[in-house]
């Protein structure tokens, strides 16, 4: 695991600054402390900064072929490279150390970008061919590790994180209005976006290569849409089960100690018996809890539970509203704002469990999988609706909207999901889905900053067509959605950058991409069956995980900021969206967002992702000294 950055001059006769490089390298010191270099030839430059994870003696980079023609940079783990070393040794490679970034030098150096087709992993990595002159840069395929690039008329440069290319003091830091609606819109922003003007991301399972003629962007994977499972239940079970245990096998390889997040959830609780039945070792395991008025929040009397069932060496911490004092810092790390509160959580642990693990598993990546939100029972839920007569329906539409709601309540937060339920019926299914996870619609967005243009942007325009990839399933619809876009630019780039931070790696086997394939695979129907979310996952770990833990209920993996945003944070939060400030700003509405803080202080709405996305955003502006024109 490494921070990676570069340059590439499009005129071959000018020379790269060295000391350049070695800034933009210091910039992501926290993701490699272990180890740095930077390599520069001419019009080409890279480097890198290492956490040693294999091969710990010898997999020092920037890393060259033994002639000089090629040099890589790499960030993550190609968890096949032992079986891609055996393939290439056949071919005639001879190797020089055991690391897996050595495998994919010669790999592209035999196949070019072909041996995109055959790496499993997660990775972001650059390669110069000094035989060609290009230099070739790739990116997974869900979008586990980041990256980044900005290019002009004269360069293209790269990093891991946005914040090594602002060491560029003369990069514009202007405010990108389309991905500013995207952001108000969902509380992130979509690849290839950013936030700023001239920087975009690298999407998953594409690859850029760039010459004297200037950049090419592809795409190299794509998720197969068909379904072609015939198996019965009892033979699918086994043959998710089976494919769980290979997709952990396969990461759980490493030359320092793993250990894993434990939630008590699902898919928590599945990979700590899986890494029990690989490794016949106890597993070294970590949870989060919340204690007084957030006690809704917390899980680790259901974490402890599995903790003691498999006899980990389990670690706990709390977490009280004192966390906000680092929220500042933490907006710096995660290079863009963010709505979802999963960023502060994960990092504590991360800070937690860095003190005694270097590589950590997470559960990322099951809901999407296997269909575990409860919004993906809209279609299930919406057929019973149908059946209650049309006055009743609007008897009830009216009436919850009335009624006081708010996520740190479990009754007040099934009125949330009333609430929504309700106004979206009658919607297509994409505005339906799209309003159940969007923050504000589109006239929502005009009325808080009036000063952008009307009319879809681009980036809220291409999310329909990741929805219809897919004919005629609505779940498979929604998933798709969900592995394009949150997935991707929310919860993994949080969860790169928040771990990161803490110098810890982390792995989400549950995204492997053999497993993602596979199991999109799999009917619909025996995802959520009879309205029950993640049927065939639970069927796949029946008699193995305890009952207690299938039958748990899902809570999000967040901590309570609405809660807070109402008592401790509530002075942080008016300073920061003070009418003063905004009205200097010149972006937001001052009325508008009073009435949203209103509305949620007294539980008239919940507006808990809303306002973090504007606190966040505020301190993101106030960091980087962000323009809008």
């Amino acid at each position: 695991m490494c921070g990676i950055v570069g340059k590439f001059l499009f005129d071959g006769e000018s020379i790269v600054d060295i000391p350049q490089l070695r800034r933009m390298c210091n910039a992501i010191a926290h993701r490699g402390p272990d180890d740095e270099d930077v390599f520069a030839c001419g019009q080409v430059g890279l480097g890198m900064r290492r956490l040693s994870i294999i091969d710990l003696a010898s997999g020092h980079q920037p890393m060259r072929t033994e002639d000089g023609a090629f040099t890589i940079v790499f960030n993550g783990e190609i968890y096949n490279h032992r079986i891609v070393r055996r393939d290439l040794e056949g071919r005639g490679v001879r190797f020089r150390t055991r690391s897996d970034t050595e495998c994919i030098l010669q790999a592209y150096r035999l196949d070019g970008p072909a041996c995109l087709q055959y790496l499993s992993g997660m990775f972001a990595f650059a390669i110069w061919d000094a035989t060609s002159g290009e230099l070739f840069v790739a990116r997974d395929r869900l979008g586990i590790k980041p990256l980044y690039f900005s290019r002009n008329s004269k360069e293209l440069v790269f990093a891991s994180e946005i914040k090594a290319l602002l060491t560029d003091s003369e990069l514009p830091r202007t405010l990108d209005n389309d991905s500013f609606v995207y952001f108000l819109r969902y509380g992130y922003v979509a690849s290839p976006a950013t936030l700023l003007r001239g920087i975009q991301q690298l999407p998953p399972a594409h690859y850029l290569v760039a010459n004297k003629h200037g950049v090419t962007v592809n795409r190299y994977w794509r998720l197969c849409t068909t379904v072609g499972c015939r198996r019965t239940v009892a033979e699918l079970s086994e043959y998710v089960y089976h494919l769980l245990k290979s997709a952990v096998e396969r990461q759980l390889v490493s030359d320092v100690p793993i250990g894993a997040f434990l939630s008590g959830g699902l898919d928590s609780s599945s990979l700590v018996h899986l890494m029990t039945e690989v490794t016949g070792a106890a597993v070294r395991t970590y949870s989060i809890g919340f204690a007084g008025v957030d006690a809704f929040h917390d899980e680790l009397g259901d974490a402890r539970y599995v903790a003691q069932r498999y006899g980990t060496n389990h670690h706990e911490i709390y977490v009280t509203p004192d966390v906000g004092t680092i929220i500042p810092r933490l907006v710096h790390h995660l290079d863009q704002p963010l709505a979802d509160s999963s960023f502060i959580v994960t990092y504590v642990m991360s800070l937690h469990a860095r003190d005694t693990v270097k590589v950590i598993m997470s559960g990322i990546g099951g809901d999407e999988l296997f269909g575990g939100y409860r919004r993906y029972l809209g279609p299930y839920l919406d057929s019973y609706y149908r059946i209650v007569p049309h006055a009743m329906r609007n008897v009830m539409a009216t009436a919850s909207t009335w009624l006081p709601v708010d996520r740190g309540s479990a009754v007040m937060n099934t009125f949330r999901l009333a609430r929504g339920f309700f106004t979206s019926h009658g919607l297509s299914p994409y505005e339906r889905y799209d309003s159940a996870v969007q923050l504000l619609g589109p006239s929502q967005v005009l009325a808080l900053s009036p000063v952008l243009s009307e009319g879809e942007s681009a980036l809220c325009a291409a999310r329909r067509g990741y929805f219809h990839e897919v004919d005629d399933d609505v779940l498979a619809q929604m998933q798709r959605l969900d592995l394009n876009t949150s997935l991707a630019d929310s919860l993994l780039q949080l969860t790169d950058k928040m771990s990161m931070a803490a110098s810890l790696e982390t792995r989400v086997p549950l995204l492997d991409h053999e497993l993602v394939e596979a199991v999109a695979t799999i009917p619909s129907c025996l995802k959520i069956k009879n309205g029950a979310l993640r049927f065939i996952q639970k069927k796949s770990m029946e008699g193995k995980l305890p009952n207690r833990v299938l039958r748990k209920k899902k809570r999000g993996f967040g901590c309570p900021i609405g809660t807070w945003f109402r008592n401790d944070l509530r002075a942080q939060l008016q300073d920061m969206l003070a009418p003063s400030r905004l009205k200097r700003q010149g972006l937001l509405s001052p009325q508008r967002v009073h009435a949203v803080i209103r509305e949620h202080q007294q539980y008239q709405a919940d507006h808990t992702d809303l306002l973090l996305a504007l606190f966040t955003f505020q301190l993101w502006c106030d960091e980087w000294k962000v323009a809008h024109v």
